[in-house]
């Protein structure tokens, strides 16, 4: 009992004061992402795709778009969806892919978080809002992974307070677990 009561006063702790910061955690941060891609003009955001998106993968236009640049393929589908991730967490292609089917060392933490996010039913801007930033729901998130050592233990340790699929709503041990630390805290 004491670990709980120990364990809540902690979390409710870091969770209201805000001690996290960006740099003190085992999560990397994502390097710099100064604009969005495909900005301006659509000859502008050609140009871009084709010069950024293809020459880093080592592709042509062709493997994501028709002929007339009118429709994705599905590789193209998957790209637009990995744009939108590169958006929401402030990184451009280069933060995990190093070529056609070679990856930096990124990749790892990218394929929990992917699982991480199909497992909760969230895209990734709802945790995250670009370079050193999070949304209210990623602070919290973020709180609890690093308690639970979540870079350790990966995604399945969540399945055992949230609902699948569920925007990280809270099965009944995760209400019980956060109804045991607001009680722990009210006593003391």
């Amino acid at each position: 009992m004491k670990k709980t009561n120990i364990f809540g006063i902690a979390f409710l702790i870091v969770i209201t004061s805000g001690l996290l910061w960006a740099g003190q955690s085992d999560l990397p941060e994502p390097d710099a992402l100064s604009e969005t891609y495909l900005k301006g003009t659509r000859e502008e955001k050609s140009w871009q795709c084709g010069n950024e998106v293809a020459v880093l993968l080592g592709e042509k236009c062709s493997a994501c778009h028709d002929d007339d640049v009118t429709e994705f393929t599905e590789k193209g589908n998957r790209a637009k969806a990995d744009m939108k991730v590169s958006i929401a967490i402030g990184v451009k292609c280069d933060y995990c892919h190093a070529g056609k089917k070679q990856f930096t060392k990124k990749l790892e933490m990218a394929e929990k978080m992917f699982e991480l996010s199909g497992m909760m039913g969230v895209d990734c801007d709802y945790c995250h809002n670009g370079k050193d930033t999070l949304t209210p729901a990623g602070n919290t998130a973020r709180t609890a992974m690093l308690l639970q050592k979540w870079n350790k233990k990966g995604n399945k340790k969540c399945l055992e307070c949230h609902v699948e699929k569920k925007q990280f709503e809270l099965n009944s041990d995760g209400k019980e677990t956060l109804k045991s630390l607001m009680h722990d805290v009210e006593i003391n």
